[in-house]
């Protein structure tokens, strides 16, 4: 473990993806830094997807009141150029974006109590590390890829690492705060991309327009734990991969 401009860097994706790219991740920890996040954000939310408009945002960088309630993780690749970004929005905050955008959330706080709740927000990947020009934000699965999980094949060589690396370090800061359970509002292609390796998230209310047509979902991380320890050792391992002992699940 490596510091390099305000990241923590925790492992080089290649050693377990055997891809060429050789990314690092971590939790982002300097304004810098923070900074840089915020302008990919713009560059993808705004040149490329024009979800958002450029006038909203003079300076050149896409951030909001959520920002300061949320942990946030980049992902660089071997130029040190960040290339992706994510933030886990914390129960600190008075309401999710997921709680403000979508009426009728079948949630049952008795059972789920919102201080072991987070939001997965603002996962951005920039259009050097899509695959192709219709992958839309992410990588959209391709159909060997699905039948080859099913058949148990290496399917790390089947996928580019750049999202699963930042869900990894998302995942281990979740543990450490003693997060249980992940809101999330995604398009569908993300969705399958997760849910064919193990990180199966449910639906919990209708469909909306949010940075795009998106459906919001909760995820029990207990419940992905086990289904990838059961079905994906080798992922499994690779989440567990610099995660204190103590905090491993225990099966």
């Amino acid at each position: 473990m490596t510091e390099r401009r305000g990241l923590t860097y925790i492992y080089s994706c290649d050693k377990v993806c055997h891809m060429e790219e050789k990314f690092s991740f971590g939790k982002i920890k300097t304004p810098d830094l923070l900074q840089e996040a915020y302008k990919l954000r713009y560059q993808v939310y705004c040149k490329e997807c024009h979800f958002i408009q450029e006038s909203d945002y003079p300076l050149g960088y896409e951030t909001d009141r959520f920002d300061e309630h949320s942990s946030h993780f980049g992902g660089f690749d071997n130029q040190q150029r960040l290339v992706g970004s994510v933030r886990l929005i914390l129960p600190s905050c008075k309401k999710f974006p997921i709680e403000e955008h979508c009426s009728g959330l079948h949630v049952d706080p008795s059972v789920i109590p919102r201080e072991k709740c987070a939001e997965v927000s603002r996962l951005t990947i920039s259009k050097l590390y899509r695959r192709r020009a219709n992958d839309g934000l992410y990588y959209e699965p391709q159909v060997d890829a699905v039948s080859g999980i099913d058949k148990g094949t290496d399917f790390t060589r089947r996928v580019r690492p750049m999202a699963f690396g930042l869900y990894r370090e998302m995942y281990q800061e979740s543990k450490r705060l003693k997060i249980r359970y992940w809101f999330a509002l995604m398009e569908r292609t993300l969705w399958l991309l997760l849910k064919i390796h193990g990180f199966v998230f449910r639906p919990i209310g209708d469909q909306v327009e949010f940075y795009g047509m998106v459906t919001p979902y909760l995820a029990d991380l207990m419940d992905i734990e086990r289904t990838v320890y059961q079905k994906y050792p080798q992922f499994f391992t690779y989440f567990m991969d610099g995660l204190e002992e103590d905090l491993r699940p225990k099966f």
